[in-house]
């Protein structure tokens, strides 16, 4: 079985169960906020492949790049939340390298269900709430669908924009408009 097909079938289980359970939400925010975690603290998923690190620092670290405090947690051991069984049962499994994966899957999976389309807005400089905005609504009433716009900065670009909505891409920066150029002026043979 591929590791894909690994971290398709836990993430969709999380999933339905969340559904079930009404905690489809709260589980998506606190993967991510794991997610961010992860790509700002690169160590973190360095300890959770290494063999040294026991499951229970590996749980407590999870917990905390999740946003959540281990130590109430702990003391309500009773009724413990299906977050944090899932993180336990990955642990206990042993795939904690396929995190990642089913992250993006979970999100996808939640994304497409709620009808939010996940975009990403790239400029030279940081873009203004208001463009943020306006360009949140302009994708909105195309779509029909709920918008869930994330800020990149990208100096290279020098001007213009690139915008991702799903898996659509447009890309009208000054950057892109140059290399257009540049093999019109200069075509390779």
């Amino acid at each position: 079985m591929t590791n894909g097909s690994i971290a398709k079938r836990y993430a969709t289980a999380l999933f339905e169960e969340a559904k079930a359970q009404f905690v489809d939400q709260q589980i998506y925010e606190h993967l991510g906020v794991l997610h961010t975690t992860m790509k700002a603290e690169p160590e973190l998923q360095i300890a959770l492949i290494n063999p040294r690190v026991t499951a229970e620092k590996k749980y407590t670290l999870l917990l905390l790049a999740s946003g959540l405090d281990p130590e109430p947690l702990a003391r309500r051991s009773q009724r413990t939340t299906l977050y944090t069984r899932f993180l336990r049962l990955l642990l206990e499994n042993h795939r904690e390298n396929q995190l990642r994966m089913i992250i993006f899957v979970y999100r996808d999976l939640f994304r497409e269900h709620h009808g939010i389309d996940h975009v990403v807005f790239e400029t030279a400089i940081p873009a203004d709430d208001a463009t943020i905005e306006h360009l949140t609504e302009r994708i909105k009433a195309h779509r029909h669908r709920e918008v869930e716009c994330v800020r990149k900065v990208n100096p290279s670009l020098i001007g213009g924009f690139r915008l991702r909505i799903g898996d659509h891409r447009y890309d009208y920066s000054y950057q892109h408009q140059l290399e257009l150029i540049r093999k019109e002026l200069c075509p390779i043979p």
